[in-house]
């Protein structure tokens, strides 16, 4: 009897085959029908999206907002009763005001480059509880080193290890609260904007909240 070779590997006609061999085929029909709806269905969920952001844009929003708010709380707890003495006008507060700026900028970069790594953890199926426990922190620390050393090193260089040392702290906590909640809220690596932002603002106004003793 004449018989074919099918994309998934099985020989027709099919009751010729063995058990295992039909087994096999049904399971690999089975998941390729899976993923071909779960598809469909995530394809369906980004369409109705008014604003989708991608894990690019989303992290580097979250960046620049991580970048801004807790450094400027920071700041004022440690600096505000000299600047309100000086005013405004004084060099502390114009290098505080730049150091600000920078945290804003990088942390908007730094962010955004994070998007690999955000990506590997959906893309990966095998230990990835694993990777959403240990993944954030570690994204955390990058992000709160880079972006504390940029901002400090304004402060005559000096400054560079002491805004590490308080930034990587804050980036750990966030992302950690952040990434989970996003992958949750995302479909396809997409997510809403009206969705980002109470998360984004939530997590930020929380960290410095916390930093202001509120």
């Amino acid at each position: 009897m004449h018989t074919t070779y099918t994309p998934l590997g099985l020989h027709w006609p099919l009751a010729d085959q063995p058990v295992d061999a039909r087994l096999r085929w049904l399971l690999r029909t089975n998941a390729a029908e899976r993923v071909r709806l779960s598809r469909a269905g995530i394809d369906e969920k980004i369409m109705m999206m008014r604003r989708p952001l991608s894990v690019e844009r989303a992290y580097g929003l979250f960046g620049l907002l991580l970048g801004t708010l807790p450094p400027a709380a920071i700041f004022y707890r440690m600096f505000g009763d000299e600047v309100a003495r000086q005013g405004f006008q004084s060099l502390l507060f114009l290098l505080l005001l730049a150091m600000n700026i920078v945290c804003g900028l990088v942390g908007t970069f730094l962010g955004s480059r994070f998007n690999g790594m955000v990506s590997a953890i959906d893309a990966a199926e095998d230990h990835r509880r694993i990777r959403m426990i240990f993944l954030p922190p570690l994204i955390g620390m990058l992000w709160g080193a880079g972006t504390g050393w940029a901002g400090g090193l304004i402060f005559f260089g000096i400054g560079a290890i002491f805004g590490a040392v308080f930034a990587i702290p804050v980036g750990i906590l966030a992302f950690a609260l952040f990434m989970p909640l996003h992958r949750w809220l995302a479909h396809g690596g997409m997510i809403e904007a009206s969705h980002l932002w109470p998360l984004a603002c939530g997590v930020v106004m929380t960290i410095t909240a916390l930093i202001l003793g509120l």
